[in-house]
Order: C-alpha cells, then structure tokens, then sequence
C-alpha cells in the first residue's frame, strides 16, 4: 500500500474508534459543538477559523461526534502532508515520506492532538503549510507562490494567536541570510503582505472590541499566579521551558539516537555547524535551521525577560518544533540509505497501533479504575430520560457545564444550547431546558436523574444530573 493510503487509513481508523467509543464530548469538542450555532469574527480567547470550518461540515454533514472527528483528523492528515511536502524540497520523497511520519513520536502530536485538541491542530496543519509554501518558494520564487504564502500566513493568524510566534522566527530565520533574504526582499512579499493583513482585519477589530476576552485570559497562563522576583521568574521560566521542549521532543530525539546513533549526532551536529552548501545551488539549507533554532531561542528569551512569562507547556511547541523531523532529515539525506530504516518503519507501526488502541481503550480503563471521564457520561441515556419527562427537544437548553452542553446538542439539534456563566440572569425564551451534573452528595431530588455511566461496573457510583424544565 502506498504512504497516502496507510495515511487514509490511520486516521480512518481514529475517526472510527472515535465514534464508537462515546457519544458524549471532550472539552474542545463541546466548545465547537455550542461556538457553531452562529458564525462570528471570534470565540472565546481563540481566533475563528476552526469554528467556521467546524460549521461548514456541520452544514455538509450534521452536526455529530463523526464530524467533529472528521475535521480534525483530517487536519492531521493534512499536516503530515504538509511536512511531506516540506521535506521533498530537501531529501528523497521516500525519506521525507518517513520523516513526516516520525511525527508520531512527538508525543503532543502523535497522542494529544488525537486525544483532545482543536485549534493547535488547526495551528499545526497551518504552520507545515507555510514551511512547504515558503521552502517552495525558496527554491523558485514566482508571483503565484508569494501570493499563497499570504494565503497561508492569513489562515495562520486565523488560526491561533502563537501563529504570530512562529511566523516571526522563521521571517527572523530568512531575513537573516544572505542566500534567502533576496527572496522576501521583494514587490511580491507586500502584495502578500497585503493578502494576509486584508484576510485578518475584520477579526482584529472583533479582538479590539473584546480585548479583555480574546488577549488578557491567553496572557494569564504564562505567568505566575503569585508574583516572583525578576531571577526567580527567569529561572522558573528556563526551566519550564527545558521540561516543555523535553516532553514534547524527547522521545522523538531518543528514538532517533538510539536507531541511528552517530548518524543521529552528524544530523544535529548539523544545526549548529553546517556543511557548505552545495555548488550552484544558491540555497544553503541546513544554514536555515541554524537561523531559525537561534531565532527561536531568542523568542523565548525575550518572552521571559520582558513578558515575564515563567510558565511553558509542551503542547505551545507544536507550532515551533513541528519541524524538527525536516530539519533533521534535511540535515542527513545519506539517512536514504541507512540500514535501520526498515526498523524504523516497524517502530512507527508499533507506536500507530498502540495509539489507536490506547485511545479507544482508555474511557472503559478509566470507568474500571471508578475515575469516569467526560466521555463516559451517559449522555444518550439523559436524553432519552429528558424527552420521557416532557422535554420536546426545542426552544433553549442552558447548563453550566460547557462538556455536557456541547454534547447535548448533538442529541437535540432544534434547541438553542447556551452555557450559564453564573450572572443569574435567564434566558427569556420558552420551552427552557436548565441542566446540570451532580458532582457531590447532595440529596436526590424529584428534578434529579440518576443514571449509569457508559462504561460502569456492578455497584459503581452512577453519574447524576439535576434539571428543570420551564414549558
């Protein structure tokens, strides 16, 4: 079977498991499943794209836990192609086929985003796709090129705001050699220039008017909750970095020492010390990543110096690490040839099927270890019991629990689904569905309903929803 197809098939193959294991919802998806029932300039503290893309296979399809799995792991899909592509400027289609899967041993990528992620998804996919856009237009710069990288930067910003983050290393990467300056240095880059800004306005004018919702909530995750000095805040925050860069790149770079050993080191050796570039080429690439893990060291340096930031996770280096099996491959094309290859290919299958099993296994592990998570809340059962107590299915359904809102939309998708942010005001319109779990041991009550979880034993607490429904 050729890559495409095993690539078909393994995301099929989430999409499936995905469908069967529950109806009810993570949290990332339960945010799209309410952000779609209208279309705006933003959601929350996140740029609008995925949620628009999310509505219009809402729109194709309905709107249900397959579609909400369709996109994104389509989006997967379309992110190894985009590395793919990526490393075709740069090594034999073969080898960049095989970098591109090496991604699944970067474990944000290869288990988180199958897991629970939407916009670094989206944030991931668009970022390989402006390193092939811009490695392609390296290679041969023509007007087409420069207008599509303004295509791909105005998605990106669209995308998630770390985008920006990126965007400006790799500027900062080729700006500062001699051999791709020339190319960004040209008439062309302001009409892409002009692209990017004209697809991004109306959403910055959206974040204007929501400064405080779509800027200030982001900011507060980077930064300490108690106040430290200036060398404590830059120790915590070196140091958070370290263990973020190690949780997110480890595996990949251990499972690559340990097959390749010293052609491992001679591809990293690389970064930092590359070799000339080849004769007439006028492109020195491996110069590139040197350019770039620089500039992006200097990123966060300088967002823990003058950000204050003190606090890293691994899942923020998806959009800046991603690369890091281009880069490596890039570096060490004689790697075609190497003798573990072939082992390498039954590691990455080994790792494909563990993932997908582990994926699939984990809600009926978690109910035998009495630790019930979101998607094994009964959500089918709860509305079944709601419709046999008169609810009709229509008019408004308003809890406080953004994961069961969202689910309980897909099981009644003629009702309007707000969820209640505790101002105590509600909702005028009628029928009004009002729900919430029960996650103490509040006594029961007529309006109370007591059901078993998906996945449950004999004699395990059964998961407890309190309602009231005003016709």
């Amino acid at each position: 079977m050729p890559p495409w197809g095993w690539l078909l098939l393994y995301f099929a193959a989430h999409v499936l498991g995905r469908v069967l294991v529950s109806p009810a919802l993570e949290l990332d998806e339960a945010e799209q499943a309410v952000w779609t029932q209208h279309l705006q300039w933003g959601y929350g503290a996140q740029p609008p794209l995925y949620t628009w893309l999310q509505w219009a296979v809402f729109q194709l399809l309905g709107a249900s836990v397959f579609t909400l799995s369709l996109l994104k792991n389509g989006l997967l899909a379309l992110a190894y192609v985009c590395v793919w592509l990526a490393g075709r400027t740069l090594m034999p289609a073969g080898l960049a086929a095989l970098a591109a899967a090496t991604m699944l041993l970067l474990p944000q990528i290869g288990w988180e985003a199958s897991r629970d992620l939407t916009h670094s998804v989206l944030l991931t996919t668009v970022s390989a796709a402006t390193l092939a856009v811009v490695l392609a237009l390296l290679r041969s710069p023509r007007p087409a090129l420069y207008l599509l990288t303004g295509v791909v930067a105005g998605l990106g910003m669209l995308s998630k705001y770390s985008y920006a983050g990126f965007l400006g290393v790799l500027l900062a990467a080729l700006l500062t050699g001699r051999d791709t300056r020339a190319v960004l240095l040209n008439r062309w880059t302001l009409a892409a220039v002009a692209v990017a800004a004209t697809m991004v306005v109306p959403h910055g004018l959206w974040v204007l008017q929501h400064w405080g919702l779509a800027v200030e909530s982001t900011a507060g995750k980077l930064t300490s909750a108690v106040p430290v000095g200036f060398f404590q805040g830059l120790w915590r925050g070196l140091t958070s970095l370290v263990l973020a860069v190690l949780a997110f790149a480890g595996p990949w770079a251990l499972a690559m020492g340990l097959l390749f050993g010293r052609g491992a080191l001679q591809a990293w050796s690389r970064w930092w010390r590359p070799q000339a570039a080849p004769a007439g080429s006028g492109l020195h690439l491996q110069a590139l990543w040197q350019r770039y893990f620089v500039a992006l060291g200097l990123l966060f340096l300088a967002m823990m110096v003058f950000g204050e930031v003190t606090r890293f996770k691994d899942r923020w280096m998806m959009p800046f690490l991603f690369l890091l099996p281009v880069a490596f491959f890039g570096c060490a094309p004689e790697l075609a040839q190497h003798a573990r290859l072939p082992r390498l290919r039954r590691v990455l299958a080994t790792v494909a099927v563990l993932v997908l099993v582990l994926l699939t296994a984990r809600v009926p592990y978690n109910a035998m270890r009495d630790k019930p998570d979101e998607l094994n809340q009964p959500v089918r059962e709860l509305a079944q019991a709601l419709r046999a107590r008169g609810y009709a299915g229509d008019g408004i359904i308003l809890s406080n629990d953004r994961t069961l809102a969202g689910a309980l939309r897909l099981q009644f998708p003629r009702a309007h689904i707000e969820v209640d942010d505790g101002d105590g005001n509600l909702p005028t319109q009628r029928p009004l569905l009002w729900v919430e779990p029960l996650t103490d041991a509040l006594p029961t009550r007529p309006h109370d309903l007591v059901l078993p979880y998906l996945f449950s034993a004999t004699g395990d607490v059964p998961a407890r929803y309190r309602y009231a429904l005003l016709p």
